[in-house]
């Protein structure tokens, strides 16, 4: 994307009201490849570099809370299977033991 496409992108985005240029809303639009090649150019683009680097940021941050979430719920699961599999021996233990007492 050349800097004329850049300025048409947002031209047509504040002609139709979508978001203002550089908003939180307006960054949140912007696909990975765009953020991308913004920062590709460097500081030069002043606002637009920090812009694109926070964004990025956010969305790496966003994508960490989800997999740790995902961790998360996947380690209850186990330890909850871990407890039913822990009683069902506990009950078999048991069991056996009072059928040895009252054979015995």
């Amino acid at each position: 994307m050349t800097v004329e496409e850049a300025q048409r992108t947002l031209k047509a985005t504040a002609l139709d009201g979508a978001s203002e240029p550089y908003s939180a809303d307006w960054w949140q639009m912007r696909s990975p490849q765009e953020l991308r090649e913004i920062i590709k150019r460097g500081f030069g683009l002043g606002t637009a570099y920090d812009g694109a680097i926070a964004e990025t940021e956010r969305r790496a941050r966003d994508a960490l809370k989800k997999i740790r979430e995902g961790e998360s719920q996947s380690r209850r699961k186990m330890a909850v299977t871990r407890l039913y599999v822990l009683s069902a021996v506990l009950a078999l233990v048991i069991g056996v033991g009072i059928f040895e007492w009252l054979m015995g």
